[in-house]
């Protein structure tokens, strides 16, 4: 695969995996509040779950466009360090496809948080109708009333209950996601070091090889120690991203400009 294809893979779906997840609803806050937190997250995702679907999806796509580049720089480091290019490989393309699984299940929470929502201002203005019958003391409107209070009541809860679930189920996957995604930032260190000398010069190949490998090593304690679905834990790992971002930038920008075919 050329390098130019590789770097343009690598720099393309690193952008578009960065800004489509800050233009997530509620994630530009995320150095400000607590975006985490259930019912401000329900609340992002299901006032906005069109836009969030859509932001989804392409975050998805600029996975996909990433996972490319990585494949090339597997074909273009041919049979050198085959034991650290299979951990490198096999590390980018799990995190890749834990966070393509965490997007199809934030994709469906942002569906059901709609419904949630939806569910729950049903309940409250049924409630509101019978407390409303309750004063005028007419019996059949507040048995009729009650009927619907008692059947908004139990849509709520289960819409509830189904959105709750997928919550949980996102930030399970997310979190396994977020672990692997830091180790295939050390493999990807180890290999530029062992490696990656065949297209960068000796300072830029110490410079990413071990920017990559510190920065891995750093982020999975931090976010081991804070986890991701907490407030601050979100917010390491929002910075970590950014810092990931710079340095695939460098990578592939050197990789475009090397001499080496």
């Amino acid at each position: 695969m050329s390098k130019i294809i590789t770097g343009s893979s690598l720099i393309s779906g690193s952008i578009i995996v960065i800004i489509f997840n800050f233009l997530l609803p509620g994630n530009l806050d995320v150095f400000s509040k607590n975006v985490v937190e259930v019912t401000t997250f329900t609340e992002n995702y299901g006032n906005n779950h069109n836009i969030a679907q859509a932001y989804l999806t392409a975050i998805g796509l600029g996975l996909v466009i990433f996972l490319f580049g990585i494949i090339g720089i597997y074909k273009n480091v041919s049979n050198r360090e085959n034991n650290v290019k299979y951990l490198f490989l096999s590390t980018n393309i799990l995190g890749v496809s834990l966070f393509l699984v965490s997007l199809a299940v934030a994709t469906a929470f942002a569906g059901s948080a709609d419904m949630n929502m939806k569910a729950y201002a049903m309940a409250q203005a049924a409630g509101q109708a019978a407390a409303q019958a309750a004063q005028t003391g007419d019996q059949a409107l507040m048995a009729q009333t009650a009927d619907q209070y008692n059947i908004a009541s139990i849509n709520s809860i289960i819409a509830g209950s189904s959105s709750a679930s997928i919550y949980t189920l996102f930030w399970g996957v997310f979190g396994i996601a977020g672990y692997v995604f830091f180790l295939s930032i050390i493999s990807t260190g180890a290999l530029i070091l062992r490696s990656g000398n065949y297209y960068l010069s000796n300072l830029m190949n110490q410079i990413t090889g071990y920017g990559f490998g510190i920065v891995g090593i750093v982020f999975l304690i931090l976010n081991i120690i804070w986890k991701v679905n907490t407030e601050w834990g979100f917010r390491i790992f929002a910075i970590s991203q950014i810092v990931w971002l710079v340095l695939i930038l460098i990578l592939a920008i050197n990789l475009i400009r090397s001499n080496k075919k």
